[in-house]
Formats: structure tokens, C-alpha cells, sequence
């Protein structure tokens, strides 16, 4: 591809609606930060998810623009092995979702740098004034207003696009059509798009679904399998008559080892979470939600439906956007069912306490019961083909054990949450795409220490920091760690602004009480930490006790930081010792260093967090009882403790992600029977017990976007034109 060819950037879309109270305020608009979106009266605001009815008009837009080209390359016939490499690229449609009162140039520029300036869409009401700004500011198309949304407007600017940007390019053609049911949307939109570019002529068509979806998931499985097959066909150059004999045989084996990235979207909030947000007069008009997946059906008037309509839309589309993104799959689940929510408060607050073994495996079991309602076998057979998930939702799907399984969902697949809660920041989190992390071989780790030398636990916490520091001059000049004392919000704020980290650790208690969960920073209880969005790092990483609750619908410190502009947050569901914590945040830093030194094992930020959350499973058995942390370090008859003989030799190849507690014990009882032991240390498996303690943490935003130094070789196989 020639320098500047217009394939290097991709396109970007308005969607506008109106402000809420009659008019924003410029100076405080943000993406990002909008106050006026948090200040509506209740009567504007849907229930429970809450998103304003003003934002809400932006629904027929937002679903119109998803269904138009991302990057020029959707408008040329673009080989196999190219779709296939998409898949680790996050190749999002760019869409501004923007009140019209500040749809002006300080906006539009600094959003739309590396942009193609495409198409704005509005209701109707706004049309003339939208066209006179989009002129303004030199969009390509004329604003389109929503009654003019259809199929035939969609084909017009589908090929005005093309006429535009690339005239000289032979069209792709084949058609795409609105999709009508929203409620499919997440594994429908994806497959047909990738339909269109294969030219499976049946796939392209949105199917008749008057009998349901039976069948819809395995179909576009399918088709993940058929995109697989051709793209190693493909990259390994074979001619076709060598590649037609060896099609079936590449197919099964293709059919044998697919992954692909899922997203699942799975609506519900905690109960005490409606009472917080909602009058009673309120949630007295709102319907509960319905146990089932609801259709729901594209209309240019969506947004005027009601509540449950209305935030199924939006939820629907954030799935399908993602999902679209990844050249992946997605798929709309039932909301949790509300005894889940209860069953999930209770387990967070049983760790309050001292928590028994025993006791938490009884309230998982119960969790487990309590949202058993939410597999079917679509959502089953895709998570089994998962490379990766993301799950927009309020609940910690990753604890929950899948069907078959025996340990949680987290330790079978690396998984990431967006929150939905309010409904309209999912909105504005998931259209404003924010630009990937390259590590490029090195990372600087700033560990802001806000507990003070007095407390026990900040000399505990410092003597695991003392730890990360040696495992950093080990590592040269792949990773830097600076340690600061900073026993303030101010502090901390400085210390961010003058070393620039890209992992922010902020070591601290964690407080939750009531409805919020957040930091202790010295003596002050903060919930936003106020960064700055030019200044904050795109990793932070909170080593303090249940800042991420979920059960009872908690405000938390670390879904506010996705505002703040941080792209990834590590937090905690519950309480943890702190030297387990250091252990674990060691050994996150280990391996994100042994990657940066020796690439090839780790694309993403989240693949490394997911191999040592799940590897951490050893250390939570061992770690439960003195007697069997004194048995790890024992000589297992290798000249080698225990614990290393376990690490280094008898684990590997025997640990299966979603048995990985059960196939730990039976490896580590193996060494114990061969030294005589075996009894003892079973038992001791079971009394005292122990507790999963490492599938307790959870990543919110886009740790998936932080690459360690493969990104540019992954952006050159991607070429779009060769």
C-alpha cells in the first residue's frame, strides 16, 4: 500500500441527539465525563440500566452506522488470511455519539484525527442544522435524517463511499441489508458482514426467523470454521488444485481447533443497586425483566419503545459493535436472574469475615444454581470455541462454572467486563474507540503506596514491592518500577503526572461500604481519583481489598476510572491478604517482562493476566494451611521442592483451563503418593480447605488493547492492499 493511500485511515461517523434539560454546556462535554447525562431528572431515564431519553434517540443512528463500512477495506474484495489476522486488530467503527449543541469543530477534530470524515445521522428535528454544520466542517456525505434510514438509503451510501474515497477500486458489491432483529444482531451482523466478503450468497440475506434462531450460532461457528480453513490455505500459498484436495482435510482439523473472540452481553443489576438509583414511584412503573431473550425488532423509532425495549437496544448494539470489531462472534443472553445478584452478595460478604473454605465452595455452588438460567447451548458451544471474551454486563460471568466444568468460566479463557450500569457510558465507552498500546519492549511501572508505614499491612505491602523492584533490575531495561509514598489524593495526582507509568499499581485499602467501594488513600476514602485524561496511564492495577464488588451494585473506584480515560483496570470482588496479593502482582510483572524479553507466547496485556490468574490456582491450594505451604517446600524426591517440581515439570500439558483447581490437586497429590504422603496432603486439600482466591480478581475496559511489542508485525500482515 502506498503512503497516504486513503485505506490507512478509517472512516468515522456522527451520531447526533439532543442535549438533556434543554442544552449542555460546552466547557464540560466530554466522551468521556459529561455530568449532564448524570443529572437527569428520573423521569427522563430508563429503569434499571439507566440511559436519558435524549441520549436514547441516537439508538436509530448508532445501529444505521454499524451497518456501513468501518475501513475502506470493507468495500474491496479482501482475502481470507486478512479477515482472519482482523480478528486480533479490533478494527472498531469509529461513531461519535454527540449532543448537537457541541457538534462543532473543537470536537469534531480532535475525535475524528486519522479519520475519514464520513456521514453524520440525527433525527429528523436536527437535520437542517446538522447539515449546515457537517458542511462546515467538510464531511464527505450530507447528514441523513432518520426517515430516510432504510435498505435502499443504505446501498446509496454504501457505494457513495466508495465513489468517494475510492473511485478507482473495483466494488466488492454484494449488498447489505438492515438487520431487523436487534436481539440476533450480535452473531447475525457479524456473520453476514463476513458473508459479504466471502460471497456465500445464502449467509448474506438476513434469514427468515418466524421458527426462532435454531441454528443461527452453529451456522455462523460455520463460517468462522470456513474463514479458518481458506485463510491457512491461503497463507501457505497452495495453488487451488492443491488446496481444493486439501480442503476436507483442512476443514476438519480447522474444525477441531477453532478460536475466535466471542462477546456476550447479559443484562440485570443487583437489587439494591435499583433502590440506590430509582424512587419507589419509579421502579413501581418499570416491568421487571423477563427471563428470556426478548425480540426486538429495527424500527427508525426504537428509541420511543419502552424501558426494557429501549435498553435492550442499547445493550444489543454494543455487543454487535464489539463483536463486528473482533471479526468475531457475540451473542444476547438472559438477564441474571435476581436471586443470582442475592446469592453473589452473600458470597462478597461472607470474605468480609474470616472465610471458610468449606463455606465459600457452598455459596459458589449456590451461585451456580441460582444463574444456571443463563446457558443454553449456543452460549455454551461458543464459549468452548472462545480465544478470548468480553461480557458487557454487571455480573461477574467468570465466576460462574460452565456446564461441564469445574472450575470458574475466568480460569478457562482469558475475559474482560464493560460495565452497563449507567447504560449510556456503555454507549459512550464502546463508540469512542480509543488507539491500541504498543509496549514496544519495555514498561514503566509506578507503585503508588498509599498505606502508611504504621499499619501493618503497608510494611507487608512494601516488603512484596521490595520484590517487583529486584525482579526489575533483573529484567534491564525491560521494566522500570518506581515506588512513591503517596499518602493524599494530591500525591498521588503529582506522582502521576511526573513519571508518566504505563501500569499504575496503587497499593491501598479498599473500603466498601453501603453503595460504594473505593480507595483509602491515608486517611481519605476516595471513589474518583481525578488523573486527568491527558495524564492517566493506560493500565491501572489496584492491589487494595474489594474495590470491584458486584452483588449489591456498588458504585466502585474501579469502573470510574474507565471515565477517567483509563483503558484497562485490574480490581478485586472481595477481600485479599496482601501477601497473596504481592505474589500474584509479582508474578503478573514477571511475566509481562519474560514476554517483552523473549516475544512470542503473549499477544496481549490479558492473555498474560489470564495465564497467571489461572497458573495462580497452585498457589491458592498450597497457600491455604501452614501445613501444606511447609509440604511445597519439602524435596519431592527431585532434588527440587515440591512447588518447583510442580511448576517446572509435572504440570505441563496436564492442567486443563476449565478443570484447573481438580487436575492441580491430582498432579500435586501424584507427588505426594510418591512420597509417601498422599493421604495427608488429600486431606488436607479438604481440611482446612481452600479458597479460589485468584478467580476473585477481574479486568474491566480493554486489557486486550495493550500489546507487548507483536502489534506492528500483526499491522503489516494486515496490510489492506497489496
Amino acid at each position: 500500500m502506498e503512503s497516504g493511500s486513503p485505506f490507512e485511515r478509517p472512516l468515522g461517523y456522527v451520531v447526533l441527539c439532543r442535549a438533556e434539560n434543554g442544552g449542555t454546556n460546552p466547557a464540560v462535554y466530554s466522551p468521556f465525563t459529561t455530568e449532564q447525562l448524570d443529572e437527569v431528572a428520573n423521569k427522563d431515564m430508563t429503569v434499571p440500566h439507566g440511559i436519558s431519553r435524549a441520549a436514547a434517540a441516537a439508538l436509530p443512528g448508532l445501529w444505521y452506522t454499524l451497518h456501513l463500512p468501518s475501513t475502506l477495506s470493507d468495500l474491496i474484495d479482501t482475502p481470507a488470511r486478512i479477515l482472519k489476522a482482523a480478528q486480533q486488530l479490533k478494527l472498531d467503527h469509529h461513531i461519535l455519539l454527540l449532543p448537537i449543541d457541541v457538534f462543532d469543530a473543537r470536537y469534531v477534530d480532535g475525535f475524528f484525527r486519522g479519520l475519514h470524515r464520513t456521514l453524520v445521522v440525527c433525527p429528523d428535528d436536527l437535520l437542517e442544522e446538522a447539515r449546515q454544520r457537517s458542511k462546515t466542517m467538510d464531511f464527505a456525505l450530507p447528514a441523513m435524517g432518520y426517515a430516510s434510514l432504510g435498505d435502499e438509503s443504505l446501498t446509496a451510501h454504501w457505494q457513495a463511499i466508495h465513489r468517494h474515497f475510492v473511485p478507482d477500486s473495483e466494488p466488492l458489491g454484494n449488498a447489505l441489508t438492515l438487520t431487523r432483529r436487534l436481539d440476533l444482531a450480535p452473531v447475525l451482523l457479524p456473520h453476514r458482514r463476513l458473508a459479504r466478503q466471502m460471497g456465500w450468497a445464502d449467509d448474506l440475506a438476513e434469514p427468515s426467523l418466524d421458527n426462532g434462531a435454531d441454528g443461527l450460532a452453529l451456522r455462523a461457528v460455520h463460517g468462522q470454521i470456513l474463514l479458518a480453513t481458506i485463510a491457512r490455505l491461503e497463507s501457505e500459498q497452495t495453488s487451488r488444485e492443491v488446496a481444493e484436495q486439501r480442503f476436507e482435510s483442512t476443514l476438519d482439523e480447522e474444525a477441531r481447533s477453532l478460536r475466535f473472540p466471542l462477546t456476550l452481553a447479559l443484562p440485570g443489576v443487583a437489587v439494591a443497586y435499583s433502590r440506590t438509583a430509582y424512587s419507589s414511584e419509579l421502579r413501581s412503573h418499570s416491568s421487571p425483566l423477563s427471563s428470556e431473550v426478548e425480540p426486538n425488532v429495527w424500527s427508525v423509532a426504537l428509541h420511543e419503545r419502552s424501558d426494557s425495549a429501549v435498553e435492550d437496544a442499547a445493550i444489543e448494539f454494543a455487543a454487535t459493535h464489539h463483536a463486528v470489531a473482533t471479526n468475531g462472534l457475540g451473542l444476547m443472553m438472559p438477564p441474571v436472574p435476581r436471586d443470582a445478584f442475592v446469592a453473589l452478595a452473600e458470597l462478597e460478604r461472607h470474605f468480609i469475615g474470616n472465610e471458610n473454605p468449606a463455606s465459600v465452595r457452598s455459596l459458589m455452588a449456590r451461585l451456580d444454581a441460582a444463574a444456571s438460567s443463563v446457558w443454553s447451548e449456543d452460549v455454551v458451544e461458543l464459549i468452548k470455541r472462545a480465544s478470548q471474551l468480553t461480557v458487557f454486563s454487571n455480573f461477574p460471568l467468570g465466576l460462574l462454572t460452565l456446564p461441564g466444568d469445574t472450575s470458574p468460566l475466568t480460569a478457562r479463557l482469558p475475559l474482560t467486563y464493560r460495565p452497563l450500569t449507567p447504560l449510556i457510558r456503555t454507549l459512550q465507552h464502546e463508540t469512542n474507540t480509543p488507539s491500541s498500546v504498543n509496549l514496544n519492549g519495555r514498561v514503566r511501572v509506578l507503585i503508588a503506596e498509599c498505606i502508611p508505614t504504621s499499619d501493618p499491612v503497608g510494611r507487608l505491602s512494601r516488603q512484596g514491592w521490595k520484590v517487583a523492584k529486584e525482579t526489575a533490575q533483573a529484567a534491564g531495561d525491560a521494566l522500570k518500577i518506581d515506588e512513591v509514598e503517596t499518602l493524599t489524593p494530591d500525591a498521588l495526582r503529582h506522582a502521576v503526572t511526573e513519571y508518566r507509568p504505563d501500569f499504575l499499581i496503587i497499593s491501598a485499602h479498599g473500603s466498601f461500604r453501603g453503595n460504594v467501594a473505593g480507595l483509602v488513600i491515608g486517611d481519605k476514602l476516595c471513589l474518583e481519583l481525578g488523573l486527568g485524561l491527558g495524564d492517566t496511564p493506560p493500565v491501572v492495577m489496584l492491589s487494595a481489598c474489594h474495590v470491584a464488588p458486584r452483588g449489591a451494585g456498588a458504585v466502585s473506584v474501579t469502573d470510574l476510572l474507565l471515565r477517567e480515560g483509563v483503558l484497562a483496570v485490574l480490581g478485586t470482588q472481595v477481600p485479599v491478604r496482601v501477601d497473596r496479593n504481592a505474589m500474584l502482582m509479582v508474578r503478573f510483572l514477571a511475566n509481562v517482562v519474560e514476554e517483552l524479553k523473549h516475544p512470542g507466547h503473549f499477544a496481549t496485556l490479558l492473555d498474560v493476566w489470564h495465564h497467571v490468574q489461572a497458573g495462580n490456582a497452585v498457589n491458592d491450594i498450597l497457600g491455604a494451611s501452614r501445613s501444606l505451604q511447609n509440604w511445597a517446600l519439602k524435596d519431592s524426591g527431585s532434588s527440587i521442592p515440591v512447588l518447583t517440581d510442580f511448576m517446572m515439570n509435572r504440570s505441563k500439558g496436564r492442567l486443563r483451563r476449565g478443570r484447573i483447581y481438580e487436575d492441580t490437586e491430582r498432579v500435586l497429590a501424584e507427588i505426594a503418593d510418591e512420597m509417601g504422603m498422599g493421604s495427608k496432603v488429600r486431606n488436607w486439600f479438604r481440611r482446612p480447605g481452600y479458597v479460589p482466591e485468584s478467580m476473585f480478581y477481574l479486568f474491566v475496559g480493554r486489557p486486550e488493547r495493550i500489546h507487548l511489542g507483536h502489534v506492528v508485525s500483526r499491522v503489516e500482515s494486515f496490510r489492506l492492499r497489496p
